[in-house]
Protein backbone atom coordinates (compact mmCIF):
# COMPACT_ATOMS: atom_id res chain seq x y z
CA UNK A 1 0.00 0.00 0.00
CA UNK A 2 1.47 3.57 -1.09
CA UNK A 3 1.87 6.32 1.72
CA UNK A 4 -0.99 8.39 2.38
CA UNK A 5 1.24 11.46 1.72
CA UNK A 6 3.64 12.17 -1.33
CA UNK A 7 6.34 14.22 -1.77
CA UNK A 8 6.34 15.27 -5.33
CA UNK A 9 5.67 19.03 -4.97
CA UNK A 10 8.58 20.72 -2.77
CA UNK A 11 9.03 20.84 0.96
CA UNK A 12 8.14 24.42 0.76
CA UNK A 13 4.94 24.73 -1.00
CA UNK A 14 3.63 21.83 1.21
CA UNK A 15 5.02 23.14 4.69
CA UNK A 16 3.27 26.67 3.52
CA UNK A 17 -0.11 24.98 3.05
CA UNK A 18 -0.03 22.22 5.70
CA UNK A 19 0.85 25.58 8.06
CA UNK A 20 -1.88 27.50 7.24
CA UNK A 21 -4.40 24.76 7.28
CA UNK A 22 -3.42 23.73 10.98
CA UNK A 23 -3.74 27.81 12.27
CA UNK A 24 -6.99 27.69 10.69
CA UNK A 25 -7.96 24.19 12.64
CA UNK A 26 -6.57 26.06 15.95
CA UNK A 27 -8.58 29.34 15.47
CA UNK A 28 -12.03 27.24 17.46
CA UNK A 29 -10.85 23.83 19.03
CA UNK A 30 -13.87 23.46 21.05
CA UNK A 31 -16.49 23.76 18.17
CA UNK A 32 -14.11 21.50 16.60
CA UNK A 33 -14.15 19.09 19.08
CA UNK A 34 -17.55 18.90 19.78
CA UNK A 35 -18.48 18.69 15.96
CA UNK A 36 -15.82 15.21 16.35
CA UNK A 37 -18.05 14.54 19.36
CA UNK A 38 -21.22 14.88 17.37
CA UNK A 39 -19.76 12.33 14.77
CA UNK A 40 -18.63 10.34 16.77
CA UNK A 41 -22.16 10.02 19.01
CA UNK A 42 -23.84 9.61 15.21
CA UNK A 43 -21.52 7.01 13.94
CA UNK A 44 -22.10 4.78 17.23
CA UNK A 45 -25.85 5.26 16.97
CA UNK A 46 -25.59 3.67 13.29
CA UNK A 47 -23.55 0.99 14.62
CA UNK A 48 -25.72 0.25 17.32
CA UNK A 49 -28.51 0.09 14.70
CA UNK A 50 -27.02 -2.49 12.89
CA UNK A 51 -26.13 -4.62 15.55
CA UNK A 52 -29.36 -4.22 17.07
CA UNK A 53 -27.42 -3.69 20.83
CA UNK A 54 -25.79 -1.21 22.31
CA UNK A 55 -22.05 -0.40 21.33
CA UNK A 56 -20.65 -1.30 25.24
CA UNK A 57 -17.32 -3.73 26.08
CA UNK A 58 -16.88 -4.31 22.35
CA UNK A 59 -13.71 -4.42 20.65
CA UNK A 60 -13.85 -1.84 18.03
CA UNK A 61 -11.15 -1.27 15.22
CA UNK A 62 -10.95 2.16 13.42
CA UNK A 63 -8.50 2.14 9.84
CA UNK A 64 -6.85 5.42 9.52
CA UNK A 65 -7.80 6.92 12.86
CA UNK A 66 -5.16 10.34 12.30
CA UNK A 67 -3.62 12.21 14.72
CA UNK A 68 -6.36 13.63 16.76
CA UNK A 69 -7.53 10.41 17.44
CA UNK A 70 -11.11 11.66 18.48
CA UNK A 71 -13.34 8.40 17.45
CA UNK A 72 -10.79 6.45 19.52
CA UNK A 73 -10.53 8.28 22.34
CA UNK A 74 -14.13 8.47 23.10
CA UNK A 75 -15.19 5.27 21.95
CA UNK A 76 -12.12 3.31 23.93
CA UNK A 77 -14.51 4.56 27.25
CA UNK A 78 -16.67 2.23 27.02
CA UNK A 79 -14.76 -0.30 24.39
CA UNK A 80 -12.12 -1.94 23.54
CA UNK A 81 -10.85 0.29 20.92
CA UNK A 82 -7.68 0.13 18.79
CA UNK A 83 -6.27 1.57 15.06
CA UNK A 84 -4.62 0.72 12.55
CA UNK A 85 -2.24 3.08 10.48
CA UNK A 86 0.20 2.67 8.18
CA UNK A 87 2.23 5.87 9.73
CA UNK A 88 0.82 6.12 13.15
CA UNK A 89 1.59 9.70 14.55
CA UNK A 90 4.06 9.39 17.20
CA UNK A 91 2.95 11.62 20.80
CA UNK A 92 6.69 13.04 21.03
CA UNK A 93 8.72 14.26 19.23
CA UNK A 94 12.64 13.39 19.28
CA UNK A 95 15.99 13.41 16.97
CA UNK A 96 15.63 9.48 16.68
CA UNK A 97 11.89 9.66 16.16
CA UNK A 98 12.40 12.59 13.83
CA UNK A 99 14.79 10.34 11.66
CA UNK A 100 12.46 7.44 11.40
CA UNK A 101 9.99 9.20 9.55
CA UNK A 102 12.38 10.71 7.42
CA UNK A 103 13.61 7.66 6.27
CA UNK A 104 10.27 5.44 6.46
CA UNK A 105 7.88 7.96 5.49
CA UNK A 106 9.27 11.11 3.66
CA UNK A 107 9.77 15.00 4.18
CA UNK A 108 6.58 15.73 3.82
CA UNK A 109 5.25 13.34 6.35
CA UNK A 110 8.17 15.12 8.46
CA UNK A 111 6.76 18.45 7.42
CA UNK A 112 3.25 17.58 8.63
CA UNK A 113 4.21 16.11 12.21
CA UNK A 114 6.44 18.77 12.48
CA UNK A 115 4.18 21.25 12.18
CA UNK A 116 1.19 19.84 13.79
CA UNK A 117 3.36 19.61 16.95
CA UNK A 118 4.89 23.21 16.47
CA UNK A 119 1.67 24.58 16.33
CA UNK A 120 -0.37 22.35 19.31
CA UNK A 121 -2.52 20.91 16.89
CA UNK A 122 -3.37 17.38 18.72
CA UNK A 123 -2.20 18.50 22.29
CA UNK A 124 -4.32 21.33 22.83
CA UNK A 125 -7.49 19.02 20.72
CA UNK A 126 -6.87 16.35 23.61
CA UNK A 127 -6.95 18.30 26.24
CA UNK A 128 -9.93 20.41 25.12
CA UNK A 129 -11.72 16.56 24.07
CA UNK A 130 -10.99 15.27 27.94
CA UNK A 131 -12.61 18.78 29.62
CA UNK A 132 -15.61 18.22 27.16
CA UNK A 133 -15.88 14.53 28.36
CA UNK A 134 -15.11 15.71 31.68
CA UNK A 135 -12.18 12.98 32.23
CA UNK A 136 -8.95 13.21 33.08
CA UNK A 137 -6.21 11.94 30.32
CA UNK A 138 -4.82 8.96 31.81
CA UNK A 139 -8.53 7.41 31.32
CA UNK A 140 -8.33 7.73 27.79
CA UNK A 141 -5.33 5.82 26.79
CA UNK A 142 -5.24 4.89 22.79
CA UNK A 143 -3.70 1.91 21.10
CA UNK A 144 -2.16 2.30 17.93
CA UNK A 145 -0.79 -0.65 15.76
CA UNK A 146 1.38 0.03 12.83
CA UNK A 147 0.00 -1.89 9.87
CA UNK A 148 -2.06 -1.92 6.31
CA UNK A 149 -5.94 -1.66 6.09
CA UNK A 150 -5.07 -4.30 2.88
CA UNK A 151 -3.22 -6.77 4.52
CA UNK A 152 -4.67 -6.45 8.69
CA UNK A 153 -2.39 -7.70 11.54
CA UNK A 154 -5.02 -9.50 13.23
CA UNK A 155 -6.72 -12.79 13.33
CA UNK A 156 -10.36 -14.04 11.48
CA UNK A 157 -13.48 -12.72 14.10
CA UNK A 158 -11.35 -10.02 15.66
CA UNK A 159 -13.97 -7.12 16.38
CA UNK A 160 -17.53 -6.36 16.56
CA UNK A 161 -17.11 -3.18 14.61
CA UNK A 162 -14.54 -1.73 12.12
CA UNK A 163 -15.19 2.10 10.91
CA UNK A 164 -12.77 4.10 8.87
CA UNK A 165 -12.97 8.07 7.60
CA UNK A 166 -11.09 9.02 4.55
CA UNK A 167 -8.76 6.72 4.09
CA UNK A 168 -10.51 4.61 1.62
CA UNK A 169 -9.47 7.43 -1.09
CA UNK A 170 -5.74 7.01 -0.27
CA UNK A 171 -5.81 3.20 -0.67
CA UNK A 172 -4.26 1.45 -3.86
CA UNK A 173 -6.68 -1.40 -3.14
CA UNK A 174 -9.78 -0.75 -1.19
CA UNK A 175 -11.22 -3.89 -2.50
CA UNK A 176 -8.73 -5.34 -0.42
CA UNK A 177 -9.17 -3.31 2.52
CA UNK A 178 -12.97 -4.18 2.29
CA UNK A 179 -12.09 -8.01 2.13
CA UNK A 180 -10.26 -7.51 5.29
CA UNK A 181 -13.20 -5.99 7.36
CA UNK A 182 -15.24 -8.75 6.24
CA UNK A 183 -12.75 -11.09 7.87
CA UNK A 184 -11.45 -9.46 10.93
CA UNK A 185 -15.38 -8.52 11.60
CA UNK A 186 -17.20 -11.26 14.27
CA UNK A 187 -20.29 -12.70 12.95
CA UNK A 188 -22.72 -10.05 13.78
CA UNK A 189 -20.21 -7.36 13.77
CA UNK A 190 -20.80 -4.11 11.80
CA UNK A 191 -19.04 -1.46 9.71
CA UNK A 192 -19.05 2.36 8.42
CA UNK A 193 -17.35 3.56 5.65
CA UNK A 194 -16.84 7.08 5.36
CA UNK A 195 -14.89 8.32 1.73
CA UNK A 196 -13.89 11.83 0.21
CA UNK A 197 -15.17 10.75 -3.50
CA UNK A 198 -12.60 11.88 -5.72
CA UNK A 199 -15.25 13.24 -8.10
CA UNK A 200 -16.60 15.92 -5.46
CA UNK A 201 -15.02 19.39 -5.68
CA UNK A 202 -12.45 19.04 -2.99
CA UNK A 203 -11.72 15.68 -4.34
CA UNK A 204 -8.12 15.97 -5.35
CA UNK A 205 -7.06 16.97 -1.79
CA UNK A 206 -5.72 20.33 -2.33
CA UNK A 207 -5.42 21.87 0.94
CA UNK A 208 -6.58 25.52 -0.64
CA UNK A 209 -9.84 24.29 -0.41
CA UNK A 210 -10.03 22.52 3.05
CA UNK A 211 -9.47 26.28 3.67
CA UNK A 212 -11.58 27.85 1.43
CA UNK A 213 -14.07 26.13 -1.07
CA UNK A 214 -13.48 29.35 -3.73
CA UNK A 215 -9.78 28.76 -3.74
CA UNK A 216 -10.10 27.09 -7.55
CA UNK A 217 -12.79 26.69 -9.42
CA UNK A 218 -15.24 24.20 -9.02
CA UNK A 219 -14.18 20.43 -9.76
CA UNK A 220 -11.03 22.21 -11.13
CA UNK A 221 -9.15 18.72 -10.97
CA UNK A 222 -11.68 17.30 -13.32
CA UNK A 223 -11.43 19.85 -15.88
CA UNK A 224 -8.96 20.14 -18.86
CA UNK A 225 -9.06 23.91 -18.69
CA UNK A 226 -8.19 23.97 -15.29
CA UNK A 227 -6.33 20.96 -14.00
CA UNK A 228 -2.97 22.05 -14.07
CA UNK A 229 -3.86 24.86 -11.58
CA UNK A 230 -4.67 21.75 -8.77
CA UNK A 231 -2.06 20.49 -6.35
CA UNK A 232 -3.13 17.62 -4.45
CA UNK A 233 -1.08 16.73 -1.76
CA UNK A 234 -1.73 13.20 -1.03
CA UNK A 235 -2.14 10.04 -3.11
CA UNK A 236 -5.64 8.83 -4.32
CA UNK A 237 -6.29 6.51 -6.39
CA UNK A 238 -9.42 7.95 -8.35
CA UNK A 239 -12.22 5.81 -7.70
CA UNK A 240 -15.33 7.02 -8.53
CA UNK A 241 -18.97 6.38 -6.95
CA UNK A 242 -19.76 3.06 -9.06
CA UNK A 243 -16.14 1.42 -8.06
CA UNK A 244 -16.90 1.66 -5.01
CA UNK A 245 -20.49 0.37 -4.78
CA UNK A 246 -19.44 -2.38 -7.07
CA UNK A 247 -16.55 -3.57 -4.29
CA UNK A 248 -18.69 -2.96 -1.27
CA UNK A 249 -21.73 -5.39 -2.93
CA UNK A 250 -19.02 -7.90 -3.52
CA UNK A 251 -17.45 -8.22 -0.32
CA UNK A 252 -20.38 -6.47 2.14
CA UNK A 253 -23.08 -7.99 0.28
CA UNK A 254 -26.52 -6.21 1.55
CA UNK A 255 -24.50 -2.95 2.62
CA UNK A 256 -26.26 0.51 2.84
CA UNK A 257 -24.67 3.71 1.60
CA UNK A 258 -25.50 7.36 1.26
CA UNK A 259 -24.30 10.46 -0.22
CA UNK A 260 -23.55 13.98 2.05
CA UNK A 261 -24.09 16.85 -0.66
CA UNK A 262 -22.81 20.17 -0.41
CA UNK A 263 -24.09 23.52 -1.18
CA UNK A 264 -20.74 24.46 -3.41
CA UNK A 265 -20.52 24.14 -6.21
CA UNK A 266 -24.29 24.34 -6.84
CA UNK A 267 -26.43 22.61 -9.06
CA UNK A 268 -26.20 26.19 -11.11
CA UNK A 269 -22.85 25.77 -11.38
CA UNK A 270 -22.68 22.59 -12.92
CA UNK A 271 -25.35 23.02 -15.34
CA UNK A 272 -23.24 25.67 -16.69
CA UNK A 273 -19.89 23.68 -17.19
CA UNK A 274 -22.09 21.22 -18.76
CA UNK A 275 -23.60 23.92 -21.44
CA UNK A 276 -20.05 24.61 -21.93
CA UNK A 277 -19.51 21.30 -22.55
CA UNK A 278 -17.65 20.18 -19.48
CA UNK A 279 -17.66 17.43 -17.30
CA UNK A 280 -19.60 15.61 -19.64
CA UNK A 281 -18.43 12.12 -18.41
CA UNK A 282 -19.30 12.33 -14.99
CA UNK A 283 -23.34 12.31 -13.34
CA UNK A 284 -24.34 15.09 -11.26
CA UNK A 285 -24.78 12.66 -8.01
CA UNK A 286 -21.16 11.92 -8.12
CA UNK A 287 -19.71 15.17 -8.90
CA UNK A 288 -22.61 17.16 -6.20
CA UNK A 289 -21.43 14.43 -3.59
CA UNK A 290 -18.67 14.90 -1.29
CA UNK A 291 -18.97 11.97 0.90
CA UNK A 292 -20.26 8.01 0.04
CA UNK A 293 -21.03 6.52 3.98
CA UNK A 294 -21.40 2.62 3.60
CA UNK A 295 -22.57 0.47 6.37
CA UNK A 296 -22.68 -3.28 6.61
CA UNK A 297 -23.84 -5.70 9.19
CA UNK A 298 -21.99 -9.18 8.61
CA UNK A 299 -24.67 -11.94 8.40
CA UNK A 300 -25.16 -13.80 11.56
CA UNK A 301 -24.15 -13.43 15.40
CA UNK A 302 -26.80 -10.91 17.01
CA UNK A 303 -30.33 -10.68 15.42
CA UNK A 304 -31.57 -6.97 14.92
CA UNK A 305 -34.30 -6.34 16.67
Amino acid sequence: MKSYLRGDRGIRANMAELLALYRQQTQDIPRRVADHLDIQRDTVRRLEDLRGAPLLDCDVLELGPGQTRIFLMATGLTNRAVGVDIEPAPDRLGLAELWRIWRKNGPLRLVKTVGRHALGVDRRTRAELTRQLGVPPLKMPVRIVEGDAEALPFPDASFDAVVSTSVFEHLTHPDRAAAEVARVLRPGGVAQMIAHLFTSHTGAHDTRLFANLYALPPWAHLRDTTRGMVQSNSYLNEWRLADYRRTFEDHWPGHTDWLVTEDYPAQDDLDALRVAGELQGFSDEELRASVLVTSWRKPGGLVAQ
